[in-house]
Parts: structure tokens; sequence; C-alpha cells
């Protein structure tokens, strides 16, 4: 699959690979469970799927593909290749978006001392 990508898959790949995107490392066609990813980033949970024409008749495998990720406490994010072709700045902003709707914007804390600040 990987040698025979779609010209959406190689777009999308070259602006991923090699941690292009924030320093985030996406494998590509990742196999999870009985599924594979388009592009997957483990350390964010984060699946960006290419949808083609061939998508709107396959609602009901989409759905379950997604829930099944999201059970596992993946978001996924889907792109239609229409949209990449049409506008890819808007489907750079989405794929940005989602990385940094994963991005924690705080670290926890740890608990005060019990003796008080610097003691």
């Amino acid at each position: 699959m990987r040698k025979s990508a779609t010209r959406s898959e190689a777009i999308v790949w070259r602006w991923l690979r090699d941690r292009r995107f924030g320093r985030w490392k996406f494998r590509r066609q990742y196999p999870i469970g009985p599924y594979i990813a388009d592009f997957y980033c483990h350390h964010l949970k984060l699946v960006i799927e290419l949808d083609g024409s061939g998508h709107e008749f396959k609602v009901d495998y989409d759905d379950e593909r997604t829930s099944y990720l999201s059970d596992l406490g993946m978001q996924v994010v889907r792109i239609a290749n229409r949209q990449l072709r049409r506008d890819p700045d808007a489907a750079a902003d989405t794929i940005i978006a989602a990385i940094l709707s994963r991005i924690p914007l705080t670290r926890p804390f740890a608990a005060p001392s019990p003796h008080g600040e610097g003691t």
C-alpha cells in the first residue's frame, strides 16, 4: 500500500514525515487492531484519515472504525481528498488544530511542600 500511495496521501506524507509538523513523529499505514491508519502519531494518539470518494459508501464502516479507535483513547481526524486538493492550507490547519488539541497546555504541578515554601 505504501508504494501505491494516492496523490493526497503523498501530499500529506510530505508534510508529516521526518517530524516536519511540530516535531511529532507520524507513521504511515500503521496497523491498529484490525484497521490500518493512514497516518498515526503514537505520542499524541492521533489518527489522520484521508477520505476519497469511495468513503461516501462506507459510512457505517468508517463510524465503526472511528468508534474502535476512540475507545482506545485516540482522536480520529478525517480530511476529504477533495478538501485537500481545493484548499491544502485548510487541510493543514485541520491537522495543526488536531495536534494542538492533543497537547496539554499546562503541566500538572507537584503537591506543595508540607513545610511551606523553600524548606
